[in-house]
């Protein structure tokens, strides 16, 4: 079973399972959204030890999943508790409190995945743990991780007013990967294809696996977007039923957002109701990120962008016609709505661009303490990339996914651009652009203009 990624969190894992295996007791909480890899890292981190693995399913009483639970011990634990364990539990306070006795001698690993889903979606299945590690949990070779896709309600548990709030010694939440992590689920796609099959799967394993090597975007697309059952058209719906309640209007927002209004105003008014406590629910479960510009001279009003790159896509292209594609219009969904495909494409290539900046950063290509972000100003200016090294403009870039040639034209626009911003220190002033397409000769003459490419970002350039 190989795991790609993720090595900071079996790495924590695997330390959290030493210290419990020398006596110290450890309970360890793992969240994120549906599809980032929770189960099969967790899976992973089981095999060869000693060790109870539990799903809970939804809308199940607490009985029935006692009774399912009492059977996974029976099963995973074999004849070690064969005259021990009983047909079903009367609570869980009654498991939990069993499973640390069995763990007094021997080390023993619990993991409870969609834990929430315990006690019917309430945060008080969170206090019967904490009174159970209070009360009944000393000094155990045991190990407890409970893991959940629902993640306003774990981070509820975990907050101030929640029952595990600082009772956990692993809080690891597991999002989707990054561009350049995620590039190695597909390592063999050209690397304007790969960045194409990032934007429509997102960081999302599962997703990027599916993605065939073999087959241009576009089939690609037919097959896992435009396709009646395709997984692309029906994860999201999943993958947010976890979280979020429709009746709170989150879906409206979302879809506001995802239709290009980016400022609150302009998103009330698409969404047509009051959008205060919605917004701020879905920034806080990580579904939306509010954008400022960097420095002192931009608009002070934020911009509001939907943080999941698979959800964007899902939202921008394909929830308005997924009727249309379940009835085997799909062909024809995804010639009309080519355009928006590639404002979203371009909208990822841009924040990949950005990512790439803060790496010519770290590298030591730009100074050490420049900023990368975005810049605008009200709406009559805006720049896709911006170092700012202190106060001062050390790199203006702009991002193209358009196949076209880079011209003089192009500078002398972002020259302009750069124009509303302060004055650049001594160092001067570096012109950037990422772009799919290749760079006019005449802009070589330019010793402060720097040209990336797709595969630059992939960091195959």
């Amino acid at each position: 079973m190989q795991i790609v990624g993720r090595g900071a969190e079996l790495a924590e894992l695997a330390a959290a399972w030493d210290r419990a295996k020398a006596g110290e007791p450890q309970l360890a909480v793992v969240w994120g959204r549906r599809r980032v890899g929770k189960t099969y890292l967790l899976t992973h981190f089981a095999q060869g030890k000693r060790s109870v693995y539990f799903t809970a399913t939804r809308q199940d009483a607490d009985e029935r999943q006692l009774r399912r639970f009492a059977e996974a011990v029976r099963e995973q634990l074999g004849g070690e508790v064969a005259d021990l364990a009983p047909s079903t539990f009367p609570s869980w306070e009654a498991a939990l409190r069993f499973l640390a006795g069995l763990a007094r001698i021997e080390p023993l690993l619990i993991v409870l995945d969609e834990a929430p889903r315990l006690t019917g979606g309430h945060a008080d299945f969170a206090d019967t743990v904490s009174a159970v590690w209070e009360n009944h949990v000393r000094d155990q070779r045991l190990m407890l991780v409970l893991s959940g896709s629902a993640v306003a309600l774990m981070e509820q548990m975990l907050g101030p007013q929640g029952g595990l709030h600082r009772r956990a010694g692993v809080e690891r939440r597991m999002d989707p990967f990054p561009v350049l992590d995620a590039r190695a689920f597909q390592p063999d796609l050209p690397p304007a294809d790969f960045l194409q099959a990032y934007a429509a799967c997102g960081g999302y394993p599962l997703h990027l696996m599916r993605w065939s090597a073999e087959r241009s975007t576009e089939e690609n697309l037919q097959e896992m977007a435009f396709t009646p059952g395709g997984l692309l058209l029906r994860d999201a719906p999943d993958i947010l039923s976890e979280d979020l309640d429709w009746r709170g209007g989150y879906e409206r927002v979302l879809t506001a957002m995802a239709g290009g209004a980016r400022r609150r105003s302009r998103i009330a008014g698409r969404a047509q109701q009051r959008i205060d406590y919605t917004l701020d629910r879905l920034r806080r479960a990580g579904y939306v990120q509010v954008i400022r510009a960097l420095g002192t001279s931009g608009s002070t009003d934020p911009l509001y962008e939907i943080a999941d790159d698979y959800l964007a896509y899902w939202f921008a292209v394909l929830r308005d016609d997924a009727d249309l594609i379940d009835g085997g219009q799909g062909a024809a969904v995804r010639q009309r709505t080519w355009g928006r495909w590639q404002t979203h494409v371009a909208r990822v290539f841009e924040s990949a661009a950005r990512e790439h900046a803060q790496r010519l950063v770290a590298n030591g290509t730009l100074p050490g303490d420049t900023i990368i972000g975005r810049w605008w100003k009200d709406e009559t200016v805006e720049i896709d990339v911006l170092g700012l090294t202190g106060d001062q403009p050390a790199l203006v870039g702009e991002c193209r996914w358009q196949t076209k040639p880079l011209t003089q034209r192009d500078l002398a626009d972002l020259r302009r651009r750069a124009a509303h911003l302060p004055s650049p220190g001594q160092a001067g002033l570096i012109f950037a652009f990422w772009a799919r397409g290749s760079a006019d000769e005449s802009l070589a003459a330019h010793p402060e203009v720097r040209t990336f490419t797709p595969a630059d970002i992939l960091g195959t350039g």
